[in-house]
């Protein structure tokens, strides 16, 4: 009997473990009809994070032996297209970022030791240095990249969730990194790089996919471009601030529950 998957989104674990996968790469070649830099918005626990690790695996060029036996019994592997195992991939995982202590820090540390190995990985004749800001590390990344025509197909998995984390925790947090115009801000700084990425056509970025549960992030680091969606924008800002008045009231309720719990079981022993 086949296992459920239940929380992995290790595609290749999953597949070769042999456990339950519905079989979703007849998106793949939809998805390349679709322009080179997706930015794709759905709820939590949708399979976005799968979805992801499916795709990275299709693309990057360093799994090319393993193709055949990972995507077995998947409508991809007899319908390959031509964009196949064609990548460098440098992946991101936002919610792995920690929102204690330096924000900025915290950040470059995630990307930089990403980046690390992502120079690793592919064998690249490429120095970093860790304590450098990641958008300065991505920007040399790149650079020797295109000098070297290596294409980089960027992943970043819940893009939002660091910068959401930091809202629900300090919304005076979050507008000192949305709306400071200082450029050692690192978080904004990270993603102009990748939106001027975008717009060379000389650029080693050739593909992107970003996944995330809300828009709010870019809305608000992307301003200028965002004017006409205003009200969408002050839509998303109220329910997550319901949201976290909610949140903060099942804490309460939580604790308060917690409290009157141990109070029983102090009586309990009292009367044993």
């Amino acid at each position: 009997m086949k296992k459920i998957p239940y929380g992995i989104s290790d595609f290749r674990k999953i597949k070769l473990e042999h456990r339950y996968y519905i079989d979703k790469t007849h998106f793949i070649p939809k998805l390349e009809l679709m322009p080179d830099y997706i930015f794709f918005i759905r709820p939590r626990r949708f399979g976005k994070s799968l979805l992801l690790n499916m795709l990275s695996f299709y693309y990057d060029i360093a799994y090319q032996d393993e193709f055949n036996k990972v995507f077995e019994d998947t409508y991809i592997l007899n319908n390959k297209t031509n964009e196949v195992n064609r990548y460098y991939i440098l992946k991101f995982d936002f919610s792995a970022i920690s929102i204690k202590g330096d924000l900025d820090d915290n950040f470059s540390y995630y990307c930089n030791l990403k980046i690390i190995f992502f120079i690793k990985k592919y064998k690249l004749n490429l120095q970093i240095y860790e304590n450098y800001p990641a958008h300065k590390n991505l920007d040399k990344l790149f650079e020797y990249c295109r000098y070297e025509n290596i294409p980089i197909y960027i992943f970043i998995d819940e893009y939002d969730n660091f910068i959401n984390s930091i809202f629900m925790d300090s919304e005076d947090d979050y507008k000192k990194i949305i709306n400071s115009k200082d450029n050692a801000i690192i978080y904004k700084e990270f993603f102009k790089l990748l939106k001027s990425g975008t717009s060379d056509n000389d650029s080693a970025l050739k593909k992107m996919f970003i996944t995330g549960v809300s828009p709010l992030a870019l809305f608000d680091m992307l301003v200028e471009e965002m004017k006409s969606v205003k009200k969408t924008r002050d839509d998303i800002v109220k329910e997550m601030r319901e949201h976290k008045k909610k949140r903060a009231e099942y804490q309460s309720q939580g604790k308060s529950l917690i409290q009157a719990k141990r109070k029983q079981k102090d009586m309990y022993k009292g009367n044993v």
